[in-house]
């Protein structure tokens, strides 16, 4: 009798929840092939460019494009140029910063300076932004670790291989919905003054999904990244991001009830509240 009711309930959902709007959705806030080699193709440019000084040991794509979870309007290209470590640059990473700056402001015109990156920006296209990073030497990992810059001058320790290998791994047990409702996650963090950056947010879906022996239709698993932001964030001083992420998890949770109880337009409603107008309001 149990099992019954759980099936007839599970049967309500998928029949109420708004699968198609979402799929509409991805389409619009995702990168085309097109674009997303055209933006490789800038990147590859600008790595050949900053490998040209001495400063710079190596250079390589990463990040959210060379991971397939970018959005549209939202995605800056991520660039790794490790550069030789200097006793002055190790003790602050502003310097690795106005470094990298003043080399590429020989060639690009439009250059901005932030505590962990510098933005070469391009008309109408997706930025770049270029990360100074030094090596870390003996580290007792498999992957390549570096040490980028964070806020305070400081430095963090950094392993974009092993954030790949993360993502890809996930990817291939759990099918392409896993990078779906991280590119959703995204889009929510970036039209809410990014409470959670996109590197976080990588962390938190892989997180949740490791325990997952499949992954659960897309309203739920994008509900379930929600709520372990909100958890995390709670820890954390900063009041507007607990807000943010807590606030964005209830209205899921309120998403998802409506769908269950049959009311998919209400339930389309609270999704459109948490994603923004982009979400399609029809009923299909």
């Amino acid at each position: 009798m149990h099992q019954s009711k759980r099936a007839s309930n599970a049967q309500t959902f998928m029949n109420t929840f708004p699968a198609k709007n979402f799929q509409v959705f991805l389409e619009r806030i995702s990168l085309s092939t097109s674009e997303r080699n055209a933006a490789l193709k800038r990147a590859e440019s600008v790595c050949q460019n900053l490998s040209s000084y001495p400063l710079v040991q190596d250079c390589f794509v990463t990040g959210s494009l060379a991971r397939s979870t970018a959005i549209r309007k939202f995605s800056d290209v991520d660039i790794v140029a490790a550069i030789r470590n200097d006793p002055s640059i190790s003790e602050d990473s502003s310097l690795a910063i106005s470094a990298i700056s003043d080399l590429l402001s020989r060639t690009y015109a439009e250059i901005q300076d932030f505590e962990s990156a510098v933005r070469v920006t391009f008309p109408s296209e997706l930025g770049i932004d270029v990360v100074p990073a030094l090596p870390v030497r003996n580290n007792s990992s498999c992957y390549k670790y570096f040490k980028i810059p964070t806020v305070h001058r400081a430095w963090i320790d950094y392993s974009p291989e092993e954030q790949n290998q993360q993502i890809e791994q996930l990817t291939r047990k759990l099918g392409e919905g896993f990078k779906h409702a991280i590119r959703l996650t995204k889009w929510w963090s970036r039209t809410h003054g990014s409470p959670i950056p996109s590197y976080e947010i990588e962390e938190i879906a892989s997180r949740t999904a490791r325990k997952w022996k499949r992954i659960p239709p897309l309203a739920e698993t994008l509900a379930a990244f929600l709520k372990e932001a909100a958890r995390i964030e709670a820890d954390k001083a900063s009041d507007h991001h607990q807000n943010a992420a807590g606030e964005a998890s209830l209205i899921a949770q309120e998403a998802l009830e409506l769908a269950a109880r049959g009311d998919r337009s209400g339930s389309i409603e609270r999704w459109r509240c948490l994603l923004g107008e982009q979400f399609p309001d029809v009923v299909f």
